[in-house]
């Protein structure tokens, strides 16, 4: 007895830029929340240094600095904006125009048919 297995052809590998368009977005939207949470922490030790506001959370060490929670604010921010940007190359509008035949006589050959993949 011979036992044939087979397999699907399984999803093409493409080489087509933004594929990872929706991952891409996603990250950028959960980065964007940790982007305001670093600015808030920042104006919070920037705030208690100039006897503002309440004792900070991290009162030494590397943490306990403003300018760390700012710089990580605006790197954050821009990994969030470069993501955004990789992501619209998947939103582009791909338009395909074929000939549609026509159902009844009357209609006007020159009908045609257009798709749209977004």
């Amino acid at each position: 007895m011979i036992v044939r297995i087979r397999f699907g052809s399984g999803r093409l590998v493409t080489n087509r830029k933004g594929k990872n368009g929706d991952a891409a977005r996603l990250t950028a939207s959960m980065l964007n929340l940790g982007s305001i949470s670093f600015a808030i922490l920042g104006l919070w030790r920037l705030g208690q240094e100039l006897d503002m506001l309440g004792d900070f959370v991290f009162q030494d060490g590397l943490l306990s600095h403003w300018q760390v929670w700012i710089g990580a604010s605006a790197v954050v921010q821009y990994v969030c904006w470069r993501l955004t940007r990789y992501s619209r190359l998947s939103r582009t509008e791909i338009v395909m125009v074929e000939r549609a035949e026509p159902l009844f006589e009357e209609e006007d050959p020159a009908v045609e048919k257009v798709t749209a993949r977004i």
